[in-house]
Order: C-alpha cells, then sequence, then structure tokens
C-alpha cells in the first residue's frame, strides 16, 4: 500500500525509475533493525501572477529520516519505528499548525512514530503521521502542482482539515487479496471532545485500484467558541496500463456550522516514454454553498502539465503550473525546474 500510494513529489515516477536502472534504497545501519534513507530535492519557480511582480523563488525540499523493523525471538509483533526530519529549507515548528510540514527542518518533524507490526493482520502506530483517507488525497490526486486546489484549499468553508497530525494512533492492514484498510485517531491532545476519526480503503482489481474514505470531526467548545463538526469524503481510482496511468477523484468537504459545502475534484493522465515522463493535471473546486446558496466566484482551477526524466533513484522535471484562484481574473503562471535524488 504505502508502495503503492508513495507520498513524495516522486510518487509512481520513481517507482517506475527503478525499471530504468537500480532503485533507491535505504541504508542498512543495522541490517532492517536501522535504516538510514532521505531525499536531496528541490526546484527553481519562476512565477508570473495575474497581479503583481514577476519573480523567482528557489524551494529546497531536502530532508532525511531513520527507520528501522526489529524482530525479537521470544516476543511475536515487530517494533516499528521511526524519526524523519522535515523540509531543511528553515526551522521553525508552529504549534498553532501541527499538520505543516514544510520548513521544519528539525528532526521529527515529519513521520516519527513507535509502532507493533503483526503478521497477517497490519500495523498499529503512535506519533506524528498522516490521517488515514490523506494517503489518497496527497497521492496519486495532488501531483503534480495540484494541491493549492484539490488538497489544502478549504478557506471558503472556513474548515481547517488537517493532514499530517501530531498524537495521531494509527492502524494499516495487510493486504487482504487486494483489500488494505488504514484507520486513524487524532485530535483529542486538548480535549476528548475534538476527537477526529479517519478510516480509508483500496481495492486493487486488475490495472484498476479503487480508493476511497473519510474524515470526521464532532462539535466542541473552547472558550465558548464552537470549533470542529466538519468531514469530507474522497472517492477515487487510478487506472494502469504499461506506460499509461489515468487518476480521478472527487473530494466531498463540509463544515456543519453554518451548514457549508464544497466540492473538488482532480483528474490526471501520465504517459512514460522510455526515461520520459509526460504529465497533465486538471483540479477544480465548485462554488461553496452557505445554507443551501451558492457563494459566486469561489471556485478554484489548476492546469499543470510535467515533463519528467527518469535515472535510478533520480527524477528531473520541468513543470507549468497555473492557477486561477480567489475570483481572479487571469491565471497566475509558475514554471518550475527541479531534480530530486532518494536513497
Amino acid at each position: 500500500m504505502d508502495k503503492f500510494f508513495k507520498r513524495s513529489l516522486l510518487g509512481a515516477a520513481i517507482a517506475t525509475a527503478a525499471v530504468a536502472g537500480s532503485a533507491n534504497a535505504a541504508i542498512e545501519l543495522n541490517g532492517q533493525a536501522v535504516q538510514f534513507y532521505g531525499q536531496a530535492a528541490g526546484f527553481i519557480q519562476f512565477s508570473a501572477p495575474d497581479k503583481g511582480d514577476n519573480k523567482v523563488s528557489t524551494t529546497i525540499e531536502s530532508r532525511v529520516g531513520f527507520r528501522g523493523v526489529v524482530e525479537f525471538d521470544d516476543f511475536g509483533p515487530d517494533l516499528l519505528w521511526q524519526i524523519e526530519g522535515g523540509n531543511a529549507d528553515n526551522g521553525g515548528f508552529s504549534p498553532d499548525t501541527p499538520w505543516t510540514h514544510n520548513n521544519n527542518g528539525q528532526l521529527g518533524a515529519r513521520d516519527t512514530y513507535l509502532g507493533l507490526q503483526f503478521d497477517g493482520i497490519g500495523s498499529f502506530k503512535f506519533g506524528r503521521q498522516l490521517v488515514a483517507v490523506y494517503n489518497y488525497v496527497d497521492w496519486p490526486h495532488s501531483n503534480p502542482g495540484l494541491g493549492n486546489v484539490f488538497d489544502w484549499n478549504q478557506a471558503d468553508i472556513g474548515a481547517s482539515f488537517g493532514d499530517r497530525v501530531n498524537n495521531n494512533l494509527r492502524f494499516d492492514s495487510v493486504n487482504f487479496g487486494g483489500f488494505n484498510l488504514q484507520a486513524t485517531l487524532s485530535g483529542m491532545n486538548e480535549t476528548t471532545d475534538a476527537l477526529v476519526a479517519s478510516v480509508a480503503g483500496s481495492f486493487q482489481a486488475g490495472p484498476v485500484n479503487i480508493h476511497g474514505g473519510i474524515y470526521s470531526q464532532d462539535k466542541y467548545t473552547v472558550d465558548g467558541v464552537e470549533k470542529g463538526d466538519q468531514q469530507y469524503y474522497l472517492l477515487g481510482a487510478t487506472a494502469g496500463f504499461d506506460a499509461l496511468t489515468i487518476t480521478g477523484a472527487v473530494k466531498e468537504m463540509k463544515n456543519n456550522i453554518g451548514d457549508k459545502k464544497q466540492t473538488a475534484y482532480s483528474a490526471t493522465v501520465q504517459y512514460v516514454i522510455d526515461k520520459v515522463v509526460l504529465k497533465a493535471g486538471y483540479a477544480a473546486t465548485s462554488d461553496a454553498k452557505f445554507d443551501g446558496k451558492k457563494q459566486s466566484d469561489t471556485g478554484d482551477t489548476a492546469i499543470t502539465a510535467r515533463l519528467g526524466y527518469l535515472l535510478p533513484s533520480t527524477y528531473l522535471f520541468i513543470d507549468s503550473r497555473n492557477y486561477k484562484m480567489n475570483a481572479a481574473d487571469g491565471y497566475d503562471y509558475n514554471i518550475l525546474v527541479g531534480a530530486e535524488y532518494y536513497f
């Protein structure tokens, strides 16, 4: 499951790179019990916004981590552990936005957990991890560059869904004849009334993977202010036919405080010619609805394209990422040139 839905910019492309040459692999410091892994990644971005000045910026997404699977002679389940650093742009972890992972260079800013893995059942982990359904929101449906619209785009309805969060209890099943199940419980660090429950699953039927899930938080009160009471539902699919991969998904988002709703859509198509990757993506949100009334000019659109080149454990890419956001007259245009090396 994690191999199929790799949570990175590379995603399936780096998996394809294994065909082009030697696959990326963690460095074993003590067999499987202690492994060192990471990525050296970044890009230069040329931006031409609809309004404002053109600019050039750089982003470094390099990070490292340690992980392990410890087996015991006289104890049934294996011990799982991971300590992963955030992107090395610059330091700073904000407790007010614990789901963010950019600009958090310190060790432990990304997936960091302890857990037990049971043969024939799956794993139970606690720590900083993704909520269950976000595995599918992130990959494959937000790549390349569709996350601005399909992923973290709930401001119109005043929702604040979390993706990677602290104090997260997670279960991942083994593969049961093509079916996988994930479940998480989080959000309870200040009050159990703020419980966030997420359940997701996928089924592989030949070349088609069908997946979906829910994210739900009941209403709770802090200092007399009502919060939470929000959900989102995802249904998606991927279809892979040799060099061609097609994906599509719909995400229904709700903030029940004020009866606010909005729908997001994502579609991508990718074709690989030897070592060359051609990919196009489209994402959009509908106009939000408050108490059943449509809020005009609240829909957003993303249109992206990628030219990639596969090398062993490495991906070179040029992206065109174009966004029409917040009732803008025209598109914000962006060209990205970048590279990623994984070990």
